[in-house]
């Protein structure tokens, strides 16, 4: 699969971080009053933080550094995680998922190839050029940033922050394709 194909399937209508919240704790299909009430009750503001806390890997007081509008990563965890899912998230101990540049590389770009293609692609002028491409498009940050992080695709320096959002946008990537993640795809828990 091409990488714009790839970019295009993981792609979906942005969700903005107020709706993803109210996906997530199942109120987005209550009346605006009930809604309003909901989000004004004491307790909602801390499951938010808690909820993203553990979706994100990152620590609380980061969560509430960002104010009322967190510009977040999308919809990849939407995509990924069923509201059932989000729910156990917000129950139980929860670790957010990695996964590594290199490891999301290989499972999108390389994954169905078949080892002639595989060498074929690895072998192309254009290869690094894709994965600079794949991995800005999914992380929406500059290739120029992606390319800052090492001169190999195992993208050494990359920070940890963003094997999250890769573990989800792959996650999100398999549901898609209906795919299952297996012994190929590793994403850390």
């Amino acid at each position: 699969m091409y990488p714009n194909q790839i970019i295009q399937l993981l792609q979906s209508t942005p969700l903005e971080p107020r709706q993803f919240l109210r996906y997530s704790f199942g109120i987005d299909q209550l009346s605006p009053e009930e809604i309003l009430e909901e989000e004004l009750n004491f307790s909602y503001g801390t499951k938010c933080v808690n909820l993203l806390s553990k979706l994100l890997g990152f620590r609380k007081q980061t969560i509430r550094s960002w104010g009322n509008n967190p510009n977040f990563w999308n919809s990849y965890v939407q995509a990924a995680l069923s509201q059932k899912e989000l729910k156990r998230v917000s129950d139980e101990k929860y670790i957010a998922p990695r996964t590594t540049a290199l490891e999301f590389i290989e499972a999108t770009l390389l994954n169905a190839s078949s080892p002639s293609q595989r060498i074929k692609i690895l072998t192309s002028t254009n290869f690094r050029g894709s994965c600079l491409k794949l991995l800005s498009e999914t992380l929406a940050i500059s290739e120029r940033t992606i390319y800052e992080w090492g001169r190999d695709i195992e993208f050494s320096s990359m920070p940890k922050y963003h094997q999250h959002t890769l573990a989800y946008a792959l996650a999100a990537y398999c549901k898609r394709q209906h795919l299952t993640l297996n012994n190929n795809f590793v994403v850390h828990y």
